[in-house]
């Protein structure tokens, strides 16, 4: 299960000592680990982790708020009643979390504009990353998603992506910097690259052996049928399939139908245990497909059925050594 309402993750936490029973001819003592410190979920008394003495603890509550900081001041136009969370994401276990802000109005988005089409309509969002095992630093990214479907990606050079490392020197406050023309840039680059997308005819059958590769989602070697195994495989695949004949539909036959049904599996990934991405990494692994594709797209001599072979060789030789 995953923790995927806003109240699921502002539960309060607390630091507390860490210590170490040792047993010798005298007894069990309790001694002082004076370099670490747990943290602790107040609410359910689980400790979340035990991380180093200069952790420097910032609450989701904190960082969220931080998160709306990163809006006004990558969007100085834009004030933070503008912005509402739209998805949160995070394990059960509550050892960190993501959070998104969405624009409400339209004063941010931008057009894919095509000869003859209305203009579909992209905007961006910002994602607050926070941690409290020490695995992740404070981290914010900015994304962008189609606003009909709302599916998302990261671009892999994000115009932005501040990080911070948990430790004492972070302070109270956080400065964020940004270069003012970098999102003018960007959105042109994904209008190119779109419409690079659009040029490109792709038969339904590769579809989904499209998803599939720029998703990192790898067959079993083997299933015996009639175990899990077996049956969420079967899952996911039904599940793929759905997905690349909507967009196959709504589309067409094209690499922009592609990264629509890419996009959208990323955006809502299904529990299953053949999926071993969250949201965000398969998010970025959208984005990263974006700009490779259209890169190896516009290079001379490229043919959409050797793209797609190589895909396939690329994808047989990695399920070589991937098990069940």
């Amino acid at each position: 299960m995953r923790l995927s309402q806003l109240e699921d993750v502002l539960f309060p936490v607390e630091e507390h000592p860490v210590f170490v029973a040792v047993r010798d001819e005298s007894g069990e003592r309790r001694l002082p680990a004076r370099e670490k410190k747990a943290i602790v979920n107040v609410a359910s008394q689980r400790v979340l982790g035990i991380v180093s003495r200069e952790y420097r603890l910032v609450t989701n509550r904190e960082a969220l708020e931080w998160a709306y900081q990163c809006c006004r001041s990558v969007f100085p136009n834009t004030n933070a009643a503008e912005w509402d969370v739209t998805a949160t994401d995070g394990p059960s276990t509550g050892g960190y979390c993501r959070i998104d802000l969405m624009h409400r109005t339209a004063a941010l988005d931008f057009g894919d504009v095509r000869p003859g089409k209305r203009p579909e309509a992209f905007g961006p969002f910002i994602r607050v990353t926070n941690s409290y095992n020490g695995l992740r630093a404070l981290a914010f990214d900015i994304g962008f998603y189609r606003k009909v479907c709302r599916n998302g990606l990261i671009a892999p050079d994000t115009i932005v992506q501040f990080k911070f490392a948990h430790q004492r020197n972070l302070g109270m406050s956080i400065r964020f910097e940004v270069a003012r023309d970098r999102l003018a840039k960007l959105q042109t680059r994904m209008s190119e690259q779109f419409a690079t997308l659009r040029k490109y005819t792709v038969p339904r059958t590769a579809f989904e052996p499209m998803v599939r590769s720029a998703l990192m989602i790898r067959p079993p070697e083997s299933t015996h049928p009639g175990t899990r195994e077996a049956d969420d495989w079967a899952t996911l695949e039904a599940g793929l399939h759905d997905v690349c004949n909507r967009y196959a539909g709504e589309l067409g036959h094209t690499a922009y139908a592609v990264l629509n049904a890419i996009t959208d599996f990323a955006s809502h990934p299904p529990e299953n245990r053949h999926l071993r991405r969250d949201r965000h990494g398969l998010q970025r692994l959208a984005g990263s497909w974006l700009t490779t594709f259209t890169h190896e797209s516009q290079q001379p001599g490229f043919a959409i059925d050797t793209y797609l072979a190589k895909m396939e060789a690329s994808s047989q030789a990695a399920s070589v050594v991937v098990t069940a």
